[in-house]
């Protein structure tokens, strides 16, 4: 019996073969692919052939896949070698090391050709643009083969290399053309090879480029150092656009070291013959160093949101050193005014306005410890001797409030750093600890003679400490850094310590201020005595519900008794003797039995 198939029935069937010769076609592709990977030479690069999204199932199980496929899993396929441009790791560093040694010999033959006068300037001078454009033609042409790009990279970083110490040479050892005509000249060159770079998507070849050039531009300056500096920051420039646009953390990183390097030299050199000389003439060294100090910060902030931010950091904190240096070659106004514009350069960063962008954690704290740093300097070498002190400690006290109303621990730290500095300027010269513990008080008193600008300066620098102390304690305590517990007596035993220093010397020097000899000075430690004592009963009467009041108070009674047994029973006589111990004994014992009072009420 016949079986007559249907119109319908056919296309079926049709359409069934024609499925089956798809599902054989993509499988054949993938074997095709697959096998193009594995070839060793001649066939195209594995990324030329597009992979198929996916693949259907086999087209049979009686019709295995050959057995080339087997272990491969037939939704995915097998990653590209790791090493596309072929050959071991030493066939990617022997072309590096041919193109560094190359160029050195370049370096060389400029040298050594100028020292003993072989040719003429303008023959050496094209001998070295014919070799770097020769060697940039050849990376073009090798780059073409897939397995030929580490040597094209080689060859073309070798090149754009020479080429730009060529220029070096024509402008600074030759004085050939004039530095801004040069300076161009070096732009347009590094900006090409940077653009290569960048096509290439080769960061290698744009660092390694700059490394060159950096390392060897000091055998060719010729002797002016500000223009070495300009001709280092001018690849920094070429390479500002490929960082921002690639992010290439490595490039930036290399792009600033050298202007860093060359400009702390130059601040160096500056610094060494201002003191052999006197005055000599620095001005394009403080154009230069100010380049690189401007230049810098801005890459870093337009870069701080587009790099790592470790490396970011790391920028914002080498830009200002040579400014920083160089600013010590004038110890008054002018070197007062280099750190001071560092440092509101830095503090603006770290609070950015208008389209600034904002930069992160790491390099936000990096401007402000720049700032902090550039104002300290500032301030060293606009101000001197007792003056100098007290704006530390004003700075110190500012930072200290400011942390306080604010909550943050930044300006703290910067108090801690300013009135460390003032603290011990006041301790050591300016409102010497032995000015409280001696008669005479030098360099208050001298004999007979009594200095009233020392004694009025030990009196501000005095309130100024105590002032201190106690707005980094209140600072402590609102940002929950100081409790009354034992962890936290390493934060605020010092403050303690530096507020009773200054109420001391308040005491002391506005007593001697009263009664210039001796009856004032044991008359001020009487007082001090007595005033620890009150102070210590206040804060204990305030501590009742205050652990960290009544801790405190607790410490400073234990100070004014050690002082009572220590300090006053030695060094006071007569009368003062007596009233310091009769005041102290007469508060505390009045005072406790009202403190005990309290207490009780406290617990009822």
């Amino acid at each position: 019996m016949s079986t007559t198939l249907s119109d319908a029935d056919r296309v079926a069937r049709l359409a069934d073969e024609l499925a089956e010769l798809g599902r054989r076609m993509a499988w054949a592709r993938y074997e095709l692919l697959t096998l193009s990977i594995a070839t060793p030479r001649g066939a195209p690069s594995p990324q030329a052939v597009p992979a198929p999204a996916s693949l259907p199932p086999y087209p049979s199980p009686q019709q295995p896949p050959p057995s080339t496929t087997e272990g491969h899993e037939p939704d995915r396929l097998p990653a590209p070698a790791s090493n596309p441009t072929g050959g071991p790791r030493g066939g990617q560093l022997l072309p590096w090391a041919g193109g560094a040694i190359t160029l050195v010999g370049v370096v060389m033959f400029l040298v050594l050709a100028a020292s003993r006068g072989w040719f003429g300037v303008p023959a050496r001078l094209v001998a070295g643009a014919v070799l770097g454009l020769a060697l940039v033609g050849l990376a073009h042409r090798a780059h073409r083969r897939a397995d030929s790009r580490t040597g094209a990279l080689a060859l073309a970083g070798t090149g754009i290399a020479a080429l730009y110490l060529d220029v070096a040479t024509a402008t600074a050892h030759y004085h050939y053309v004039p530095d801004a005509v040069g300076l161009l000249l070096g732009l347009v060159v590094a900006g090409a090879g940077l653009a290569m770079a960048d096509r290439w998507r080769a960061e290698l070849l744009a660092s390694g480029t700059l490394v060159g050039v950096g390392a060897l531009l000091p055998a060719l300056y010729g002797g002016s150092l500000p223009l070495l500096v300009a001709l280092a920051l001018v690849p920094q420039l070429a390479a500002a656009p490929v960082t921002l646009r690639r992010g290439w953390t490595g490039l930036a990183m290399v792009a600033a070291f050298f202007p860093v390097l060359y400009g702390s030299i130059a601040a160096l050199d500056a610094i060494l013959r201002r003191s052999l000389s006197g005055s000599p003439e620095l001005g394009p060294t403080v154009l230069a160093v100010v380049a690189v100090f401007v230049v810098g910060l801005v890459l870093a902030v337009l870069g701080s949101n587009r790099l790592n931010p470790v490396a970011a950091a790391a920028r914002l904190a080498a830009a200002p050193v040579p400014l920083l240096a160089m600013a010590t070659v004038y110890p008054d106004w002018r070197g007062a005014l280099l750190a001071g514009l560092a440092a509101l350069a830095a503090l603006a960063v770290a609070t950015p306005l208008g389209p600034l962008p904002r930069p992160h954690p790491p390099a936000m704290a990096t401007a402000v410890t720049v700032g902090a740093v550039a104002l300290l300097e500032a301030t060293l070498l606009l101000f001197g001797g007792a003056t100098l002190t007290g704006v530390l400690l004003g700075q110190a006290v500012a930072l200290a409030v400011l942390a306080s109303v604010a909550r943050r621990r930044g300006p703290l730290v910067g108090a801690v750093a300013y009135g460390l500095v003032g603290v011990l300027l006041a301790v050591f010269r300016d409102a010497p600890v032995r000015a409280l513990v001696e008669f005479p008080a030098t360099p208050y008193l001298a004999g007979d003679q009594v200095d009233h600008a020392a004694l009025l300066a030990g009196l501000a620098l005095s309130v100024l400490v105590l002032a201190l102390a106690a707005a980094v304690l209140v600072a402590l305590v609102r940002l929950d850094l100081a409790r009354a517990d034992a962890d936290s007596a390493w934060l605020w035993l010092p403050a303690g310590a530096a507020g009773l220093y200054g109420a001391a010397g308040t005491v002391i020097t506005a007593a001697l201020l009263l009664v210039p000899a001796q009856p004032g000075f044991l008359g001020g430690h009487a007082v001090v005595t007595i005033s620890w004592t009150l102070a210590a009963l206040v804060l204990l009467a305030r501590g009742i519900e205050r652990p960290a009041l009544r801790v405190t108070g607790l410490v400073l009674i234990a100070a004014a008794v050690a002082k009572l047994v220590l300090f006053d029973l030695v060094t006071l006589d007569g009368l003062a003797r007596v009233a310091a111990f009769l005041g102290a004994g007469l508060i505390m014992l009045a005072a406790g039995v009202r403190y005990a009072r309290l207490v009780a009420r406290s617990q009822e």
